[in-house]
């Protein structure tokens, strides 16, 4: 199943990439196969986790599916009360996103939260913590573009309100739509983000200054990136070591791993060992290759060492926020 492609490929490229987590690790050139660190899931990583154990990325992917699966449609306070119930008991989490949950559990509207940590930031924030967990959008509405564009944009929205953030989630669930709905040259997945980014503006219309126009310009300069040979992802403007992190260094990547990757191994071990923030890279990669390849296209070995993991914790660990709540 294509969905559970996406989904699976998500936490199969967290766990894997969590090994990897903020190590600034030597990696060929591009477009040459990054394999030298690792090759299988083991856990580790800075915070010791078990081999197949998955992080924030997965976790809040469980809270989105679970709302979406429990409602049958995107509601930004459901989704956004199960993220901070998620924040009481998580192990990872990014500055950002406590800072937005942490002004939706005072009691401010989920869809102004978001807003007021951005504009605290001087509008500069602009994490890759919404664009990692969004994926579920993009399977479970893959066939409602309309209902899709809206949940993406205000999911994001509850904790990164930039418009690089919202418009990158957008896209990329259009991607994964795509790839759900049956397609299988991944240049039409690329399309279809492409395609994506300026009817997701008008949406976004109002609310705010010249950084919409840039945000577009900016998002379209990353998938134009991501077909050359060399994404430039080692330079000043964008690095994967010294901006990690950044959505559009994730965003930039899984769409180059997408159009230069045959299988969803390669895909997910190269984004994994280039380090950085691998992890969310890594889910990233998986949920976009994932929703074109399907579960088929994935490890099996992988799947069963995600799927089987008994993480050491909380008992939600295991059940609320574990994978196998997608039921793939």
């Amino acid at each position: 199943m294509r969905g559970c492609g996406a989904l699976l490929g998500l936490a199969i490229g967290d766990a894997l990439g969590t090994t990897n987590e903020f190590e600034k690790l030597a990696a060929p050139p591009f477009p040459e196969l990054a394999t030298e660190h690792l090759t299988e899931i083991v856990g580790g990583g800075p915070f010791g986790l078990r081999a197949g154990q998955v992080t924030d990325d997965t976790q809040m992917a469980c809270c989105l599916y679970g709302s979406l699966s429990t409602l049958g449609h995107f509601d930004a306070s459901d989704v956004a009360a199960r993220y901070v119930r998620w924040s009481e008991v998580a192990f990872d989490i990014g500055a950002q996103t406590r800072s937005s949950l942490s002004v939706v559990a005072k009691g401010e509207a989920p869809l102004e939260a978001g807003r007021i940590v951005w504009l605290k930031s001087g509008s500069q924030a602009a994490g890759n913590g919404s664009l990692m967990r969004t994926a579920p959008i993009g399977a479970f509405l893959a066939a409602s573009e309309h209902e899709r564009r809206i949940a993406a944009l205000d999911d994001s929205a509850i904790t990164h309100f930039d418009p690089r953030c919202r418009l990158a989630c957008a896209a990329f669930n259009a991607a994964v739509a795509a790839g759900v709905l049956g397609a299988a040259d991944p240049t039409v997945l690329w399309q279809a983000a492409w395609d994506e980014l300026p009817v997701a503006a008008e949406l976004l219309g109002g609310q705010y200054d010249d950084e919409l126009d840039l945000a577009v310009a900016a998002l379209q300069a990353d998938l134009r990136a991501a077909t050359q040979n060399d994404p430039e992802l080692y330079t000043s403007e964008l690095h994967l070591h010294r901006h990690q992190g950044f959505v559009r260094v994730a965003f930039r990547l899984a769409f180059w791993e997408l159009l230069h990757r045959l299988t969803f191994r390669d895909a997910v071990l190269d984004a994994t060992n280039r380090g950085g923030d691998a992890d969310t890279n890594a889910a990233i990669v998986g949920a976009l290759i994932g929703s074109r390849v399907g579960t088929e296209g994935i490890p099996s070995a992988w799947r069963k060492t995600v799927l089987d993991c008994k993480p050491s914790g909380p008992a939600v660990w295991s059940t609320t926020y574990h994978p196998q709540i997608f039921g793939c």
